[in-house]
């Protein structure tokens, strides 16, 4: 009977004319925050000729994003005919104030599924049973042509992971296809759109689902990952509503090829509600909670964060339900008068940060490593077979030890494994935190750890998701409420006076997951005082740092200002003075603004690094767009894997290993310059208001600055420090003695050395570089049949032909949202010019000592290892993180 239904409807399709597009309004320029609310106004407001009234309130949030529904049963009732009343009134009354609009496609008509259960219902009814796709294509394909000239992002269907709105049961298979028919239907309507795919609740059961999407064949059929990282009744903290909720899927993308991470919902509701029944929070906690988690939540890397809702708009029993909005039910759902303290609460948050950069989250609590792994300690692991934990100097994130920690799921169910110590390690009474540094290998198994303390009590805390490669501390807040399954022995659900590590455990989440790998872990370190935070984000002239603490107390914040403006959650502002360089404030779950330049941080432990005025941990995201856009280019086909990808070397590496940093730059605007660190280099956007070409982003000196010992901190003025010792190839300078380092460069590397050398063209290159500066001539080197390619007459160094190859190699790249084969790097543009002849040296590798030939350009270090796999033959030095342990010490 359906199918029958549907010959009827294509050929009603075929008579009918699409109503004219809408004649647009004026478009009042786009507010600036990356933060929304879920408005709904084209879907649920009654009265079309008063949608200006519910679009005055909106916009007085100043908010910079709404999700609006495009709903196909109230735009087309029946096949081919129209009524566009409410969503053109609704677009042009949001876009006339300067408001984006995510329009998200969702529900179904029911003469548009293949349901038999949709025959006859209501169009105004909906249905959430999987749409016909191509019937659903052509309606999305009518939309977004009346509205491309206001809307380009569009968003194809609302949690298909949950059966309310996936009929009769989630079908990941069924969405992919779904999304192979409209992706490209938006595509071809308008060029310019972007596509998000349907939020999904994470971390799980988004990680699992997004994974099928790809099985699917459907990765490259949306632009930005859009998730629902909800974590109601816990707060955004215990909830770890960054490190998990988002942390998991952003290594998730990593494997399968990075995309943007957009929140489209999420939220805590102050009445009873659907996710958690009568566990609700009052309206005060209910604004704290959006504000601290939006601040996290674009420190994690969220493009944009979008919360639900706007306003209320169900009751039960006559009393709220899911009242998640900033604005009350009211006398029903034309009532915009009734605002909660959330909305003050946003608005503010609008105006302080909203258009701000993020450069990372700071805890003000006191660290104190409590086992640095610079010694081996006896562990007894459990499940036997299941996992080994050694000592290792392969990855160390400090000092010279780390451990090294193996694990091996097989069985499809419950897998974990627990390491637990032959010998005590303590963290003292008050111990709000336990944090790790991990080096991850891209699992997103859950770490986690469990504390015993003087009582007997044993009880089990998540740390965080296990991340791509690279080191990143998972921390978790201990003095929270723990639910019953992480009650290993219960007492009284708290941990009491000394606490002592009881195990370090790593759990396969889903069950069903299997897998095997290594990851390294250091410095095991705890937090004492208030459990607060500061969510730093670029100022006009220093920083915005949203600031809390959750359960209340007093911190201390270096300034260099003597006088630091402090701005109330809801708007209020006043100002403060320091003492001693140091601003000490009184705080709690309300956030505050504190608006200053930062002064210097006192070390609070010799590992842990301060993120103020200095090094900033990785937080796994990119310090700016136009960063990850150039990182993608030639490193994106490589971490994912790219069909047709000739296996190569990273030009950047893996992830970022820095996160958002402001360096000090004379001519940068306020003193400064956004930067951030690759594993290869740092990228560095100098003038923000410059034209967004290829020189937007540019590519450090750093090989420049290590050798001289002199960092640039503006055109004319430097900085003198000693030259680095660090080994320019190879292991680290301590274990490869006869290395070069960037300090012997100035024996041979111009600017110290600024004579020119002769045109070598076609001579084998034989000339051996020792660590002591000198240079020897090495006939037997020749061998190796290396010969000088070119001449760059501008310094007057020779080329060698190995490099000239791997410069002008063709392959697989990341451009405008698909893989295509391009010349694969602008050689100038990312290394610079030749600054030193090319020199043979020997290198340890992996403790195995080679005969690797070396050439320093201005940006990177150039290394050819003749005994490497051809593809790997050719590869950039680690400059990145060499200049970020000379620069910054420890990293």
């Amino acid at each position: 009977m359906h199918h029958a239904r549907y010959l009827h409807l294509l050929l009603l399709l075929s008579l009918f004319l699409v109503g004219w597009p809408a004649a647009p309004a004026a478009v009042r320029s786009a507010n600036p925050s990356a933060f929304g609310a879920n408005t709904h106004i084209a879907a649920t407001y009654p009265f079309p000729d008063s949608l200006h009234q519910p679009a005055d309130v909106i916009a007085q949030s100043t908010l910079g994003w709404v999700r609006e529904e495009f709903q196909w049963g109230r735009i087309e009732p029946r096949p081919g005919q129209y009524d566009w009343t409410f969503t053109d009134r609704a677009v042009n009354e949001l876009t006339q104030r300067g408001i984006n609009i995510v329009g998200l496609f969702n529900p179904a008509v029911g003469w548009g599924t293949l349901s038999p259960a949709d025959d006859g219902i209501p169009p105004e009814q909906g249905s959430f049973y999987p749409p016909e796709p191509q019937l659903f294509a052509g309606f999305v394909t009518t939309v977004v042509n009346r509205y491309k000239d206001r809307i380009r992002y569009w968003q194809i269907w609302n949690e298909p992971d949950n059966p309310v709105y996936w009929r009769p049961a989630p079908d990941p298979a069924a969405y992919a296809a779904l999304l192979r028919a409209v992706y490209p239907a938006i595509k071809a309507a308008d060029p310019g759109a972007t596509v998000l795919a349907a939020g999904i609740v994470s971390p799980e059961p988004a990680g699992s689902f997004l994974q099928a999407l790809a099985d699917n064949g459907a990765w490259n059929s949306f632009d930005i990952i859009a998730l629902h990282p909800y974590t109601d009744p816990l707060g955004p903290e215990a909830g770890s509503i960054d490190s998990v909720g988002i942390g998991a899927i952003q290594t998730l993308a990593a494997r399968l090829g990075p995309k943007p991470i957009w929140v489209t919902e999420f939220g805590w509701a102050d009445s009873a509600s659907d996710r958690t029944g009568e566990q609700f929070v009052d309206s005060e906690t209910q604004a704290n909670y959006l504000i601290r988690a939006m601040a996290l939540l674009r420190q994690a890397g969220v493009e944009r964060v979008i919360m639900f809702r706007f306003k209320d708009m169900q009751l039960r029993n006559g009393v709220p339900y899911n009242a998640y909005g900033l604005l009350r039910y009211g006398n029903g759902q034309a009532d915009y008068s009734q605002f909660k303290p959330a909305f003050n609460a946003f608005r503010t948050l609008n105006q302080q940060v909203g258009g701000r950069q993020p450069l990372g989250v700071r805890r003000l609590s006191e660290a104190r490593i409590a086992f640095d792994f610079e010694r081996s300690l006896n562990w007894q692991s459990f499940p036997v077979g299941n996992g080994s934990i050694g000592q290792s100097s392969a990855q160390v994130r400090s000092g010279s030890g780390a451990a090294e920690v193996r694990y091996r799921f097989t069985t499809g169910g419950n897998d974990y494994v627990s390491f637990t110590p032959r010998e005590a390690i303590s963290f003292p009474a008050g111990t709000t935190q336990i944090g790790v540094w991990v080096y991850g290998d891209g699992s997103s198994f859950d770490l986690k750890v469990q504390l015993r303390d003087t009582q007997g009590e044993i009880l089990q805390y998540r740390l965080g998701k296990i991340g791509p490669t690279g080191w990143q501390q998972l921390v978790a807040a201990i003095n929270g409420p723990v639910e019953p399954g992480n009650r290993i022995r219960f007492v009284d659900g708290k941990l009491d006076g000394e606490i002592t590590l009881q195990a370090i455990v790593i759990d396969d989440d889903p069950d069903s997951r299997t897998g095997e790998g290594v990851i390294y872990l250091d410095d095991l370190t705890g937090y004492s005082g208030p459990e607060a935070y500061a969510a730093r984000f670029a100022g006009d002239n220093g920083v915005v740092e949203v600031v809390w603490a959750v359960d209340g107390g007093r911190v201390r914040i270096p300034s260099a200002d003597a006088v630091v403006t402090v701005i109330d959650r809801d708007g209020t502002q006043r100002q403060q003075a320091t003492s001693g360089g140091f601003l000490t404030l009184d705080v709690g779950p309300r956030p505050v603004y504190l608006i200053y330049r930062p002064g210097a941080e006192q070390p609070v432990a010799p590992s842990q690094p301060a993120a103020s005025g200095g090094f900033v941990p990785p937080n796994g995201a990119f310090a700016d767009d136009a960063m990850r856009n150039v990182w993608q280019r030639t490193d994106q086909p490589v971490a994912g894997g790219a069909p047709g990808l000739r296996p190569r070397s990273w030009i950047w590496g893996p992830q970022p290993i820095s996160g958002a940093m402001r360096e000090p730059y004379a001519q940068s605007p306020g003193g400064t310059r956004l930067v951030q660190y690759f594993d290869k280099s740092r990228m560095e956007i100098n003038n923000p208001n410059a034209p967004r070409n290829q020189w937007y982003v540019t590519n450090g000196l750093l090989v420049v600055e290590m050798l001289t010992g002199r960092i640039q901190l503006g055109d004319a003025q430097f900085e003198d420090r000693t030259p680095a010792d660090e080994a320019v190839a190879g292991d680290p300078a301590a274990v490869n003695p006869n290395a070069p380092t960037y300090a012997t460069l100035r024996s041979v590397a111009f600017p110290v050395q600024t004579s020119r050398a002769p045109d070598r063209s076609g001579q084998v290159v034989t000339a051996f570089l020792n660590r002591d500066g000198s240079v020897s001539e090495r006939p037997d080197l020749g061998r190796y049949e290396v010969r000088i390619g070119s001449y760059e007459s501008t310094l007057g160094h020779n080329i060698p032909q190995v490099f000239l190859d791997y410069f002008a190699q063709q392959g697989v790249v990341f451009e405008n949202g698909r893989y295509v084969n391009r010349q694969i790097i602008d050689w100038v543009f990312v290394v610079g010019l030749p600054i030193s002849e090319p020199y043979w040296a020997r290198v340890k590798v992996g403790g195995v000592e080679k005969d690797v030939l070396i050439q320093a350009f201005e940006r990177r270090v150039l290394t050819y290892t003749p005994d490497n796999d051809p593809n790997w033959r050719v590869e950039m030095g680690n400059v990145g993180q060499h200049y970020l342990r000379w620069r910054y010490g420890g990293q």
